[in-house]
This record gives structure tokens, sequence and C-alpha cells, in this order.
């Protein structure tokens, strides 16, 4: 019964370090599944801004909206590229230096 007592808050602590870690592990998965939905509708972003502008100048908004969709898509296909990379970093290394 001493030995039970004496192993007891040893495995206590392993089973909740290792609860932490699969944590740690699902936060790098879902910032990466976050970053490839970014990524993957980003375009998506051409045609809002083409769509905002065109309701706010008409025709020439096709040429403005054009431009600003493009930008706006590819700040968010490069945050997607951020998210996955950087996920997929925390997805590896957390686990290994107890982050």
């Amino acid at each position: 019964m001493k030995r039970l007592y004496a192993i007891l808050p040893g495995l206590v602590l392993s089973m909740s370090l290792s609860s932490i870690a699969v944590a740690e592990e699902a936060r790098g998965v879902e910032r990466m599944g976050e970053g490839t939905v970014d990524a993957v509708t980003s375009p998506g972003q051409i045609v809002e801004g083409v769509s905002s502008e065109t309701e706010d100048k008409g025709a020439a908004g096709v040429v403005t909206g054009t431009a600003k969709g493009t930008v706006d898509a590819a700040g968010q296909a490069a945050q997607g590229a951020i998210d996955v990379g950087r996920g997929a970093v925390e997805t590896v290394l957390d686990p290994i230096t107890g982050q």
C-alpha cells in the first residue's frame, strides 16, 4: 500500500503533463487549419472587393475593386501561409520544448 501512495503522485503528474502536450499539439493543428482556410478563401476577397466598389462607384468600381480585392486577397493568403507554417512548427516543437 505504501508503494501505491509513493507511485500515485508521479502517475498523476505524468498524466497531467501528457494532457498538456496534447492540448498544445491541438492548438498548432488548429492554427494550421485556420491558415489553410484563409489561404483557400482568399480569392473570394477579389470578388468581394469588386462587388463593394461597383456598388459605390459604378463601372469604375470594377477596376478599383479588382485592385483593392487583390491586395486584400494577397494579405489574407500571406497570413494564411504564416499561420500554416507557425501551426506546423508549434505542432512539432511544443511537445519537445514543453511550451
